[in-house]
């Protein structure tokens, strides 16, 4: 494995998973902290593994969709195999191989800041999986929103996930790093950490996760608003459903 190569910890596990390793990545926090990943269990599962608000979700979803954080493409499969058009997406070059290996038949390697206009193609945005978190803050998050709620068609919907760090339910959380986030002046559910797989050694990220009140703070004059929240319990993953104001 080369030294680029080690780079992309979680594109490594992925690629591993698929060929039917299982061994989980490890979530490294910048306090030192760490713990195991989700593993192929969650990645690679099908509907019925899923959380109650992601299958509760998939019912309003319509159109041409695109599955943003695609990762081993356990979404956009599904969609597909139900006869949606779905292009699924990931910035990971090894993630976005071993979807197409698992059969999803368009997948784009980029990230969210280089989709562009591309987005105004689609009727539903999909981002399960907590993947509130590409957004990696409260700013980027508005500037995000309000960027697709001018390239994207009038009727869109986006369906994105995430866990209230409050409930002690978000992965790699818990009430010593929620405090001190606090003390420090962070947004509550701002997580820094990197992946770890085997040799491989992930760069840095930003990961945030909100609570229905936080997100619906964040969306504020972006131009959408959450019409419908599919959730079980606090702690549990829910999913937003946001439409335009």
């Amino acid at each position: 494995m080369s030294a680029a190569d080690t780079s992309d910890a979680f594109g490594h596990a992925v690629w591993d998973w698929v060929h039917g390793g299982t061994i989980p990545e490890i979530v490294e926090r910048d306090d030192g902290y760490t713990e195991e990943g989700a593993g192929p269990e969650v990645y690679l599962a099908g509907a019925s593994g899923w959380p109650s608000a992601e299958r509760q979700a998939l019912r309003y979803v319509r159109g041409r969709v695109l599955d943003l954080g695609c990762g081993a493409g356990r979404v956009a499969l599904h969609l597909q195999m139900r006869g949606v058009d779905v292009v699924g997406l990931d910035a990971s070059r090894l993630a976005a191989r071993a979807a197409r290996l698992r059969g999803v038949e368009t997948v784009w390697c980029t990230s969210l800041e280089k989709l562009g206009a591309r987005i105004g193609g689609f009727d539903s945005i999909v981002l399960f999986g907590n993947n509130f978190g590409l957004f990696e803050t409260p700013e980027r998050a508005r500037q995000r929103f309000t960027e697709w709620a001018r390239l994207t068609k009038p009727n869109a919907r986006i369906f994105v996930e995430s866990t209230s760090a409050y409930g002690g339910g978000a992965p790699g959380f818990d009430q010593t790093y929620y405090r001190r986030n606090r003390e420090s002046g962070r947004p509550p559910g701002e997580l820094r950490a990197r992946y770890r797989y085997g040799d491989a050694v992930g760069g840095w990220f930003t990961w945030l996760f909100v609570s229905q009140s936080e997100m619906r703070h964040i969306l504020r004059g972006t131009g959408w608003h959450q019409s419908r929240v599919f959730s079980t319990r606090v702690g549990e993953p829910y999913v937003a459903l946001l439409e335009k104001d």
